[in-house]
């Protein structure tokens, strides 16, 4: 890599090598490794190529160690805020059930993600659906990140959804909105209706509306399969590019509410209860090894407490297979 105008050349020989040479000390390949670099497995491109691609690349693929909107709200931030963030940006699909504990700043830390997705690529629907009485609370929230989003009622919604019928997609001038589930489940705006004047609902709008973000509080509401509200749910998070589930309400790790939550994000990876349940055996015995490194101090053989639960994790059917 060319650094300055002198002809210095920055060569990366390995992750701790890294050496300045001058231009006479750099050669052409020759003999086998010239050939190998010309072959069908790699071609040689010259300084200029090399860094036009390099940050091509950096452009179309953002670093998922770095965050490029971490002063991009009027919010102090608490460092374990970002720990979702982190976790949504390293994950191989970005889908996301924060379960945090009432008060920890699930909205911010929703807020932090929706900023970081616009820094790094275009976002252009988002909808936040949530129980009617916290409408105005994540208005006034995502105000913080100056973010102004639209409350919809039944006339709004009812316009939305006409106008994704006409057009095929979700009207512009909507492209923030926040809306109530107790809304959004009624039969009228679900299913739609029929006769002399008929509306479209959710779930009949073909093609669906896409989202470039979906946000659920209160996920818990969604956990019944059977539900409307449910219903509600998987039509959005099938047809958003990222999803978030949040939710204050203890979720044992062995319950069908969990799984419900989980198969709504990633179905290819929950899509039966039984693999649930196996992908979940380790786990108790992962948090069991976690306590006893963390009270090491109080118990002197915390060390072969901890590997014993590790043993147990990897003896469970999952664990065989992926610890």
């Amino acid at each position: 890599m060319a650094v300055g105008a002198a002809g210095t050349y920055r060569v990366f020989h390995d992750r701790k090598t890294i050496v300045d040479y001058a231009g006479e000390q750099l050669v052409p390949l020759q003999g086998p490794a010239a050939k190998l670099a010309e072959s069908s497995e790699g071609t040689t491109v010259a300084p200029d190529e090399f860094l036009a691609r390099l940050t091509a690349t950096r452009l179309a693929s953002p670093l998922t160690d770095s965050i490029y909107a971490l002063h991009a709200a009027r919010i102090r931030f608490i460092p374990f805020q970002f720990k979702p963030l982190l976790r949504f940006l390293r994950s191989d699909r970005p889908r996301l059930l924060i379960a945090d504990e009432v008060g920890v700043g699930k909205t911010i830390e929703a807020g932090l993600i929706l900023r970081e997705l616009q820094a790094r690529q275009r976002v252009e629907n988002v909808i936040i659906v949530c129980p009617k009485a916290l409408v105005s609370k994540w208005r006034a929230e995502m105000h913080r990140f100056d973010e102004d989003f639209s409350i919809l009622g039944p006339e709004a919604l009812r316009y939305c959804l006409r106008e994704t019928q006409l057009d095929g997609v979700w009207p512009a001038r909507y492209s923030r909105v926040i809306v109530h589930l107790e809304l959004l489940r009624i039969p009228e705006y679900l299913f739609g209706t029929t006769g002399r004047n008929p509306r479209p609902g959710l779930l009949s709008l073909d093609p669906p509306p896409r989202f470039s973000l979906a946000i659920f509080d209160e996920a818990h509401h969604v956990r019944n399969a059977a539900s409307n509200s449910h219903a509600v749910a998987q039509a959005v998070c099938e047809n958003a590019d990222a999803a978030l589930l949040l939710s204050a309400t203890p979720v044992q790790l062995g319950s069908n509410n969990l799984y419900v939550l989980l198969n709504l994000l990633r179905p290819d990876l929950f899509s039966e209860p039984s693999a649930f349940r196996a992908m979940a055996k380790p786990t108790s015995h992962v948090n069991a090894a976690m306590r006893h490194v963390r009270n090491g101090g109080q118990s002197g053989d915390w060390q072969h407490r901890a590997l014993n639960e590790l043993t147990a994790a990897r003896a469970t059917e999952w664990g065989r297979h992926a610890l």
